[in-house]
């Protein structure tokens, strides 16, 4: 594509595969030239960290 969308992504501490995962698609896109903010957070995907972590994201998702 013309232009690397901003990405965000975001893993639990319970999932260190899901976040090593997440870290090389971060890496690619910022080598790519694209803005990405990657944080891991407690927890591992479900409803209390997916509870805590939409605001985050929607925050995050209107700024600019």
């Amino acid at each position: 594509p013309p232009e690397v969308p901003r990405s965000y992504l975001v893993g639990g501490t319970q999932e260190q595969w899901f976040f090593d995962n997440a870290t090389r698609w971060a890496d690619a896109l910022s080598d790519a030239g694209g803005d990405v903010v990657i944080e891991q957070r407690n927890g591992e995907h479900g409803g209390e960290f997916w509870y805590d972590e939409i605001p985050r994201m929607i925050a995050w998702a209107f700024t600019r």
